[in-house]
């Protein structure tokens, strides 16, 4: 009878420390608008990793990747308004709410990799923290990047500036990002990065602009299979937390997840260097 009951026991304090494992004190919701298994969404899944082992689980962080919460736009949208915790969006969509966050839709604005993460891993990044959080309400945790964009469209080669003439490109919503390509003599575009492949397919667009691993895992090839390696861009995507939501964690899980999130911008844009040079290669 006494080992019965003491099988007992231990079953009972299993199931009862699996459960408490497994409900995580805080629950958050992370979207972007990209594929799952795409490097954005890898990095933040090792985000979301590093913030559950550096919590013992209390903190969990839920993933919805391809917009399914939303366009870049409306998941900025719902951090203001606290009905989203977390967006990984490029900084062209979220100057739509922090102005000063345009200016990176500039071209050529870095010099290298390195450069690119001095300036945000440094005060710049700090300035636009306090920026997004006195206009927005939002909090820029770190910044991801997409590495050098290339232009790919479904009429012709583009070889010299004279070929963009009256190429119709999508562009972001940045105020940057269709001047740059009126400059260059396309006519831009703006619209939604979810509609990107069936404009193409209908010829609503010529072409568009972005990094080769988010080419080839959204197939834009099929309908635009002209490639430009013009380097004129690399883009930096926030991962921004609402005000409200990081509130309600207390100060160690605040700690937690900040420091969480600049270990995964570092990944990540380790990785999707050497991702975009592969595929470029495949396609």
């Amino acid at each position: 009878m006494r080992r019965i009951l003491a099988s007992l026991t231990a079953l009972a304090l299993t199931a009862a420390l699996a459960g408490s494992a497994a409900a995580a004190d805080y629950t958050l919701k992370l979207g972007h608008d990209q594929t799952d298994g795409h490097p954005y969404d890898l990095g933040v899944k090792k985000f979301a990793d590093e913030v559950k082992a550096g919590t013992n689980g209390a903190v969990e962080i839920k993933i919805f990747p391809a917009a399914q919460l939303g366009n870049s736009a409306e998941q900025i949208e719902g951090l203001k308004l606290g009905t989203q915790d977390i967006a990984l969006a490029a900084f062209s969509h979220a100057s739509q709410f922090c102005k000063e966050l345009g200016l990176f839709g500039a071209p050529f604005l870095f010099k290298d990799d390195a450069h690119f993460a001095a300036v945000f891993d440094g005060p710049v990044g700090q300035e636009i923290d306090a920026a997004c959080k006195k206009r927005y309400d939002i909090s820029l945790l770190s910044t991801f990047t997409s590495g050098y964009r290339l232009l790919f469209n479904g009429k012709h080669p583009v070889e010299k500036p004279e070929d963009l003439q009256g190429l119709k490109i999508r562009v972001m919503g940045g105020e940057a990002d269709a001047l740059t390509w009126k400059v260059f003599g396309a006519i831009p575009a703006p619209m939604p990065y979810s509609e990107v492949y069936s404009a193409l397919q209908a010829g609503v667009i010529d072409g568009a602009e972005n990094e080769a691993a988010s080419v080839l895992a959204n197939k834009f090839y099929e309908a635009a299979p002209y490639f430009a390696q013009t380097d004129h861009l690399v883009l930096p995507m926030g991962l921004f937390i609402s005000a409200k939501t990081m509130a309600k964690l207390p100060p160690e899980h605040q700690k937690m997840v900040a420091e969480a999130a600049k270990k995964a911008a570092i990944w990540e844009r380790d990785y999707i260097t050497q991702r975009n040079a592969k595929a470029l290669d495949e396609m």
